[in-house]
């Protein structure tokens, strides 16, 4: 289970450098929701120092998702794989796909931002409900 969970943290650095990536892209779409985020709590802040910051708190953030997700994978691992959807256990599979689509969702809903948001949704499924099983296996 510890080697699940620092594989996690791996993964969630290489998750990291692809949300930045996804930020980045999708930025002027997801600039009225930054503005809405800086207005809300940052309100001295311009919005490059906005993104500078979360940018540095994604340095933590992506490695403790990542940390989370090689925990339950861990405890819920069963003794023998449950092939499917090419993974070594689906359903783990499946609940990181279902959580990609819930916090990203709004944002594959618009145009700017859908064929970004969709990338990072595959690349967030590939890596965390994908790599991280056989990985650990």
């Amino acid at each position: 289970m510890t080697s699940a969970v620092i594989l996690g943290a791996a993964l969630g650095m290489l998750a990291n450098s692809l949300f930045v990536g996804w930020i980045a892209v999708a930025q002027k779409g997801l600039t009225p929701d930054l503005e809405t985020l800086r207005r809300r709590f940052f309100p001295n802040a311009t919005l490059s120092a906005l993104m500078l910051g979360l940018t540095g708190a994604s340095l933590i953030f992506w490695p403790l998702v990542g940390a989370v997700y090689g925990l339950i994978y861990g405890l819920w691992r069963p003794a023998g794989p449950q092939f499917g959807l090419g993974s070594p256990l689906w359903p783990f599979s499946l609940l990181v796909l279902a959580t990609a689509l819930i916090l990203f969702g709004r944002f594959l809903l618009r145009p700017q931002t859908r064929l970004a948001t969709a990338l990072w949704v595959a690349l967030y499924s590939g890596i965390f409900g994908w790599l991280l099983p056989w990985f650990v296996e």
